[in-house]
């Protein structure tokens, strides 16, 4: 199953509380005023670094933990002076002469009227790339993101602007005069608290734009000195770089999105996050869309196809870059609200953009009627095995279930459990978890492993027809990786236990993936296989074109490989050796979620992979899963000889247009339509019954039973995520995702029953 984490509460991502796309006044009102920057008159440069990639950690983990308010102030370093020209020591020293024109005689008020500074101002033009937003003001801006600043020889915006060009999140300049001291006028050795001026030509970096509004800083006292500004131009950048992933960007100003509903009647507006303390940069709210993204045909989260940022300010002061993400692209016309004013506060937008997904603009498509499908004989599901014992997928049809978050463990589907054991909402994965655990990871996840679990689950599923489970593991089940936080025990002795039920008593067929991989999958590998909890760790890809992870994620089915051998029955078992991978998280889940380069990556592994079963026993299946990009997307990597099953997953709950009434028409087309790939045959490894709107609890059976039917008629069946899932969250319409997630639940309720063979299914529509 794809990571399931952005729904591990009630208060999860995908269905948090809408709060407006306009202006969420609670939030903003909770953003505190940010302090004044002031720029020392007392050293000839300062540089601030911005590390995006913090800011973009720091982004996604707290879009994950449903924060809205993100402070990434950690990814801007403090800053660092340059050269001192005036240093408090016993001998009074001189600065270093600036290079602007200095008034006789020698006061703030005659440097102000100085026409060589208003000629310089007013005779500039804008640097390539940028706007003038303001000309000739006798005050310098106090925008949002300092970078600090530079001393020139000569009053020349492009020079000004070439400077901002090297700097990572420089979005505007501020260039001006500035009178300044040419002796400390605190330094009782210099015995002078007013000493003659000297002119600086200054370039201030910013991270957000430079406004007329914002050019509230006039100078200041130093001792009786007095610091004044004079010729202020700014210039703010016409464009931003476009995030990976996304088309590019549309500037809309003062303005921001204010967006009607779609053509089915529907909101497009998802949510709204705030970063704060960091530079203006759109690839903040691309990494707030991604992580919206990452599990949304696997969680019901809406997919984000488009989001507006700006920088929203309270009383002309920027408080920061504010996001609004939504499932559809909008345009120029539709940038309308421009602010509001609540009680004593005046919040305004200024430069504002919005982008676009560049694969899925997410336009609408008007839901008519429900579709339909061909007709066809009502499916026999059952084992199928061959002379020799062991299975043909080619004839034989799944009735399965996934026995997830059990030997890998996700919070999402293990809630009460996981928050028993841990107060940090910031620990999202496994990894994380048993590191914070220490000694006490082994004993705690080992008791979890015996009650998540248990044979009475087992005979449940046996009762109503199961005959087939996939079981998730991580690596760390196989082989002991060093570095690795993954918990590595008595994985299989808890596997062993239940496998031996499961087979010996219904019969049943055992899959046993591998869900930390490096690329993205429920089977995992070391390094981690799509930046994902369920790929190792969040933010772990490394085991991408890393020979020596590839090393130990052959050691880890090698482990699989004796773990089968043991169990003294060869024919009960398929190897799945990755599961979900993909290399740019901006892509998950979309048919370019592996690159080429990844996806050649990957084919080698499984090739190894098939050379090392083949060792044991080359009868004994591969499954491969499709990493979204269709079955036949694999097919090149194998020759038709390969003894190999396409797993591929099939959620509704995130496909726009889904509702619940009209889910059967849907499963029978999209069912149909992954028959036709039949170089090698095909099995729905995860599948559930939430649907993307109005979910009810009188369309769960029918829904479950399409389904099933579906899968088994056109491909060689599937397997439901989950045995149990213990999600609160909301769903759009009746009950929790338990509701639709929980198969011994269903079970429970009625709802999933033993085959009816009489069921007509897609051939009654």
């Amino acid at each position: 199953m794809r990571s399931f984490f952005l729904l591990s509460t009630a208060a999860a991502l995908a269905f948090a509380t809408p709060v407006p796309q306009q202006l969420d006044l609670s939030m903003a009102d909770a953003i505190p005023t940010p302090e004044n920057v002031t720029v020392p008159s007392d050293v000839s440069s300062q540089t601030v670094e911005f590390d995006i990639d913090a800011a973009l950690e720091d982004a996604i983990v707290a879009v994950l933990t449903d924060d809205n308010t993100i402070d990434v102030s950690d990814s801007t370093a403090d800053p660092v002076n340059g050269t001192t020209p005036i240093q408090k020591r016993a001998a009074c020293s001189t600065v270093a002469l600036g290079s602007g024109p200095t008034p006789s005689p020698d006061t703030a008020a005659d440097f102000l009227k100085l026409a060589s500074i208003s000629t310089a101002a007013n005779g500039a033009s804008a640097p390539s790339g940028y706007t003038e937003s303001f000309k000739n003001v006798k005050a310098a801006a106090n925008a949002y993101g300092y970078l600090g600043f530079t001393t020139l020889t000569s009053y020349n915006a492009q020079s000004c602007a070439d400077k901002c060009d090297k700097i990572n999140g420089c979005n505007s300049i501020n260039i001006y005069f500035e009178r300044d001291p040419q002796t400390d006028p605190g330094n009782a050795e210099c015995k002078n608290n007013n000493p003659a001026s000297t002119t600086n030509i200054k370039c201030i970096f910013w991270g957000g734009p430079v406004t007329t509004e914002n050019s509230v800083n006039a100078g200041q006292w130093r001792s009786k000195f007095q610091v004044v500004i004079a010729g202020a131009n700014g210039y703010v950048k016409n464009s931003i770089a476009t995030p990976t992933g996304y088309s590019s960007s549309a500037y809309y100003g003062a303005a921001s999105i204010d967006a009607p509903k779609d053509c089915n009647g529907q909101s497009t507006f998802i949510t709204s996050k705030v970063f704060t303390g960091s530079p203006f940069d759109a690839r903040l709210c691309a990494a707030a869309c991604d992580a919206q993204n990452i599990d949304h045909a696997k969680t019901g989260a809406q997919q984000c196809r488009y989001f507006n940022t700006y920088i929203l300010s309270r009383n002309n002061v920027a408080l920061g870059q504010y996001c609004n993400l939504f499932t559809q692209a909008w345009t120029a016309s539709q940038a309308t609200y421009k602010g509001i004013t609540s009680g004593a506060n005046k919040y305004t937008i200024s430069y504002s953009f919005g982008v676009s997904a560049s694969s899925d603009a997410g336009n609408c498509n008007k839901e008519s009627s429900p579709p339909t499908s061909d007709t066809g004989k009502p499916p026999v599901t059952g084992p199928s095995t061959g002379a020799d014992g062991f299975i043909n997928w080619k004839t034989f049809k799944a009735n399965g279930v996934n026995l997830g978050s059990w030997l890998e463990k996700e919070k999402n589907h293990d809630t009460f459990w996981w928050n028993s054991i841990n107060d940090d909402p910031s620990i999202m994965d496994e990894w994380s978890l048993c590191a914070s655990l220490g000694a006490q990871c082994g004993p705690v996840f080992e008791a979890r492993y015996g009650s998540y679990v248990t044979k009475a689950d087992i005979d449940k599923l046996g009762a109503v027809g199961v005959n087939t489970l996939r079981i998730p593991t991580t690596y760390a089940a196989w082989v002991k990786v060093p570095g690795s936080q993954l918990y590595s025990g008595q994985q299989k002795t808890y596997l062993k236990a239940i496998t031996d039920y499961a087979i010996k008593t219904y019969g049943m067929h055992v899959i046993i993936g591998l869900h930390s991989n490096l690329a993205h999958t429920r089977i995992s590998l070391p390094g981690g296989i799509n930046n994902l909890d369920i790929g190792e760790a969040f933010f772990h890809k490394e085991w991408f074109y890393n020979e020596t992870n590839l090393a130990y994620s052959y050691q880890a089915i090698d482990g699989i490989l004796d773990f089968i051998k043991a169990s003294g029955n060869l024919t009960a078992w398929t190897i799945a050796p990755i599961n979900e991978a993909g290399d740019d998280l901006s892509k998950f889940g979309g048919p370019n979620t592996l690159s080429t380069a990844a996806a050649d990556w990957t084919g080698k592994y499984l090739n190894g992979c098939l050379d090392h079963i083949a060792k044991l026993d080359k009868r004994i299946p591969m499954m491969v899963q499709d990493s979204f990009m269709t079955p036949g997307a694999w097919y090149k990597y194998f020759d038709t000889s390969a003894n190999v099953v396409i797993d591929t997953h099939v959620y509704f709950f995130a496909v726009a247009g889904a509702y619940s009434q009209y889910t059967p028409g849907a499963v029978c087309g999209q069912a149909k339509w992954i028959s036709n790939f039949d170089k090698f045959p095909n099995f729905v490894g995860e599948w559930s019954l939430q649907i993307r709107f109005n979910n009810t609890f009188s369309d769960r059976e029918n829904n479950f039973n399409v389904q099933r039917f579906a899968f088994d008629k056109y491909a060689s069946g599937g397997a439901f995520w989950n045995v149990h899932s213990h999600s609160a969250a909301a769903v759009s319409g009746e009950g929790t995702q338990r509701d639709y997630w929980s198969y011994v639940d269903l079970i429970d309720q009625g709802v999933v029953k033993t085959i009816d063979t009489s069921y007509a299914g897609c051939d009654a529509l």
